[in-house]
């Protein structure tokens, strides 16, 4: 179908960008944002407001697939699932006018994971060594909730660098419609083009020396969680397919960052509960380089990634345990590396409690 109606999609495409773009644009002249903590990369008042325009973007370009293709071949839930990528954009919108408790905020994060998986269904096995592995179904349930808790979070957070988390989102969804294109997923196909798409839109506010706006908790949520059920309907859709690592590698730079850092502080018994600046990310920064800079070296990590995941899909390397390893022993070493360069700081915490992140 993406072939026989590829023009119907690209007007799909320019609409969802289009109305990212302004709507973000709007937010940026709003002014809506919060004052900047001792644990922020930034000064003064912090615009927070963008993912607005994310939400937007994805409403209309949803509606409007909906009108021009009402015989898609969706996969298993998609309907209930896409309510939920609203869900978790409202919590994120609440969390930033009203400021929500961790557990409160964390606890309603899981319901929607869990609402998630159980609209989609949870993978059946994992591939090993070219064997696949059996999982029972609560294993298969339990793992991809997590899987998407952990990617809301990881994006949620990677939001506080100029354009760091929207170019390394924008490459891994834009290597994920390839995959999706490889393995015949339709609705991975439509997901990550969406998902590519308002964050197009989003970045022209974001990517600059003095950032606009940013996504904040409504944007950075949704488009964590949107990315995560893509890959899990590619998983559910290409069940012949060994593509359950795609995910992971695709947005493996920002996995590095916030589990390494998460270790890191439970060495140091931290409360990894309350909100801190010790990310890879922004002790870099702080070390005196650019947020552009360090930006870019994210989205070049990404690159790679996005390369190996495509190729990788195209001639099945990634049912091998060791392709992936090799690169996830690569990511850990290159982490070890910056952080024994970089001067040990305290974690600065945040003197009130807006943003108590678990990473």
């Amino acid at each position: 179908m993406f072939a026989q109606n590829i023009g119907l999609w690209v007007q799909i495409a320019a609409l969802a960008f289009f109305t990212s773009l302004a709507v973000t644009g709007f937010m940026c002249a709003a002014g809506l944002g919060d004052a900047s903590e001792g644990r922020s990369a930034h000064k003064g008042i912090i615009p927070t407001a963008g993912g607005v325009g994310v939400i937007a973007g994805l409403g209309v370009a949803l509606g409007a697939f909906a009108l021009l293709f009402p015989n898609y071949e969706f996969g298993r839930g998609f309907a209930p699932v896409m309510a939920l990528v609203f869900a978790a954009g409202f919590l994120g919108l609440v969390d930033d006018a009203l400021t929500l408790g961790s557990k409160l905020k964390f606890g309603l994060m899981l319901l929607i994971c869990a609402a998630a998986v159980w609209s989609i269904g949870p993978p059946s096995n994992l591939p090993f060594l070219g064997e696949p592995i059996e999982l029972h179904p609560s294993l298969g349930f339990i793992g991809a909730m997590l899987w998407i808790f952990v990617v809301m979070n990881a994006v949620n957070f990677m939001d506080g660098a100029n354009g760091l988390m929207a170019m390394a989102l924008a490459v891994a969804n834009f290597a994920l419609f390839g995959v999706g294109l490889i393995g015949g997923s339709p609705t991975t196909l439509l997901l990550s083009t969406l998902g590519l798409m308002v964050l197009l839109g989003f970045l022209p506010y974001n990517l600059r020396p003095k950032a606009s706006v940013f996504a904040g908790d409504v944007g950075s949520l949704s488009l964590g969680f949107l990315f995560a059920v893509a890959v899990l309907f590619l998983i559910v859709e290409t069940p012949d397919k060994s593509y359950h690592l795609v995910g992971p590698i695709l947005i493996l730079p920002l996995l590095t960052d916030v589990l390494l850092t998460l270790v890191r502080r439970v060495r140091k018994r931290e409360n990894i509960l309350q909100a801190h600046n010790t990310h890879m990310y922004q002790r870099l920064i702080r070390s005196g380089q650019g947020h552009l800079s360090v930006s870019g070296s994210y989205a070049f990590a990404s690159l790679v990634c996005a390369n190996i995941v495509v190729i990788g899909s195209a001639k099945g390397w990634l049912d091998q345990i060791h392709a992936p390893l090799m690169l996830v022993g690569a990511s850990v070493a290159s982490y070890w590396l910056m952080s024994r360069a970089l001067p040990e700081t305290k974690s600065a915490n945040a003197s009130n409690n807006k943003t108590s992140e678990l990473f």
